[in-house]
């Protein structure tokens, strides 16, 4: 192995990395992501004495060569700390802050004369895009606009709605113009129902787009259709909550969708254990249990 090649990597991703966690506001990273990429660092062998041996000399550090996006990897398990310093999987280069309100809106354009589900395009309002920060180091995905979205353009403004931002504020202790949310499909389906599997696939490129755009650092998957459907997978989300996967390489944890809270108030124990791992992940602060 070429340690002083590897040496040179570590150090390129670590500057990366907390130049985008410093543009994003963050003042403390979680302490694991450091012990993890300690841990995970090849170590040199001891060097042989050698008299005459002259120290070293530093290898210039070359520029990171961009990748060419790429399509939907399969997500891989991953712990939160390696994240902090893997853009690995991402795909493309990163989009400036400033362009990003731009072409987000340009996209929003895009979606709201789309007509590849003529049913949904012939019975919705309007379409319902994504509300927050476009910088957001922190994006929630769902499965379908509902009844009031339907009504507003807005994603989460029902009950559930309400409750994923009390989760946010109250839960999390973030404002919710800080994170960024939106949805599976932009269209809402009849009576609420599933989207299906054809539904999935003509609008996920949208959705696509908008991880390339937003890059966020951490994503959250709400309810089983998002998690299968991000995930590739049929498993339930009893088995996918609590641990992590990647998206786009980037660092995802699924939990149980608000709705299915409101109808099962005992769940909010696991989601509240998600939304933890997620904080401490994100370097937030977690309060502390009561007595």
């Amino acid at each position: 192995m070429d340690f002083d090649a590897e040496r040179g990597r570590l150090i390129r991703e670590t500057l990366q990395r907390l130049e985008s966690l410093g543009r994003a506001g963050a003042t403390n990273l979680p302490r694991v992501a450091f012990e993890q990429v300690a841990a995970e660092a090849p170590r040199e062998p001891a060097p042989r004495a050698v008299a005459t041996a002259a120290p070293p000399r530093a290898q210039p550090i070359e520029p990171v060569a961009q990748t060419t996006p790429v399509a939907r990897p399969r997500p891989t398990p991953v712990a939160p700390g390696g994240s902090l310093f893997d853009d690995s999987g991402r795909g493309g280069p990163i989009i400036a802050p400033e362009d990003r309100p731009g072409l987000l809106a340009s996209l929003a354009l895009h979606v709201a004369e789309c007509r590849k589900c003529p049913p949904l395009a012939a019975a919705r309002t309007r379409t319902v895009f994504a509300d927050g920060s476009p910088t957001a180091r922190l994006m929630f995905i769902g499965e379908a606009p509902g009844e009031e979205e339907d009504r507003t353009g807005v994603p989460f403004v029902g009950p559930a709605g309400r409750l994923l931002t009390d989760m946010i504020t109250k839960g999390m202790g973030l404002a919710r113009e800080d994170v960024y949310i939106a949805n599976i499909l932009k269209c809402r389906p009849p009576q609420n129902r599933d989207p299906t599997p054809e539904e999935s696939a003509n609008c996920f490129p949208y959705l696509d787009r908008q991880i390339e755009i937003v890059r966020p650092e951490f994503i959250c998957l709400l309810g089983k259709v998002a998690a299968n459907t991000l995930l590739e997978t049929g498993l339930s989300l009893s088995r996918l909550r609590g641990r992590w996967h990647r998206v786009r390489g980037v660092p995802t944890i699924a939990t149980y969708h608000p709705s299915y809270l409101l109808r099962t108030p005992s769940a909010k124990k696991d989601a509240w254990e998600d939304l933890q791992m997620l904080m401490r992940a994100m370097g937030l602060p977690v309060p502390k249990r009561k007595e």
